[in-house]
């Protein structure tokens, strides 16, 4: 199989530099770091011919928001102490209020991820049926259904909850009209340039450094009483 170079890999690289400068002597994340990141995640949606319907997972927002934190922090224990410290951390539109949705959208993606290794299967076998039964058994609808639910729900902040909790059985158009350009797996597979078991290492490589990362943002925001509000309830 030639050299692969595709965006699944290069959101788990992406990820892993997050991670390594979390593991290193001076554990950190630059914010100009976390721009990268989210361009990748959001070149990696639309390389796929998703269109983005649900608003906690726009991520050109995302870098937007990032960008401009860029040029006044280096690292997002910086962003974060210094917006909390000025009173502006849970102002609407604020870098760090965006840091605390973001952290979700890295969790998110975990969660699918990790759901597609405990199946077994990467990709099913095409099936006969219409085009709704065809979603729900060969793409990833139903796991990613799920997994939002598992990471947005608790939040007040969940935009698009209620839509989504009541399609979870693709009773919704709003569901099809977000994911149903999504490949069916086995043709993903070849768009990658994958198979089932090649693909696997870099899925277990973005769940590992979401992982470290999670953690990292979690206890920059846990160190503060309005931090740890904020990771609760935005």
């Amino acid at each position: 199989m030639a050299t692969r170079d595709n965006p699944v890999r290069k959101l788990a690289d992406s990820l892993q530099v997050l991670a390594d400068t979390v593991n290193s002597d001076n554990p950190h994340i630059k914010v100009s770091d976390l721009v990268q990141f989210c361009r990748i995640s959001y070149t990696a949606i639309f390389y796929f011919g998703i269109t983005v319907k649900f608003p906690d997972l726009d991520p050109q927002t995302k870098v937007d928001h990032f960008l401009e934190a860029s040029k006044k922090y280096d690292t997002i224990q910086d962003l974060v102490e210094s917006e909390i410290k000025n009173g502006t951390a849970r102002d609407k539109g604020s870098p760090c209020r965006t840091l605390a949705r973001f952290r979700r959208v890295i969790d998110l993606a975990r969660e699918v991820l990790e759901k597609i290794l405990a199946s077994g299967r990467v990709a099913a076998q095409s099936t006969e049926g219409n085009s709704q039964q065809y979603l729900r058994q060969n793409s990833f609808v139903e796991t990613f259904a799920v997994a939002y639910e598992q990471v947005f729900v608790p939040y007040p902040g969940w935009t698009a909850g209620e839509c989504f909790s009541l399609s979870v059985g693709l009773s919704k158009n709003i569901v099809l009209a977000a994911l149903e350009e999504l490949p069916p797996p086995d043709l993903l597979l070849k768009i990658l340039n994958e198979d089932e078991d090649s693909l696997k290492e870099p899925i277990h490589k973005y769940i590992n450094a979401a992982k470290v990362v999670l953690q990292y943002i979690d206890s920059v925001f846990l160190s503060t009483e309005t931090g740890a509000e904020m990771l609760r309830t935005i």
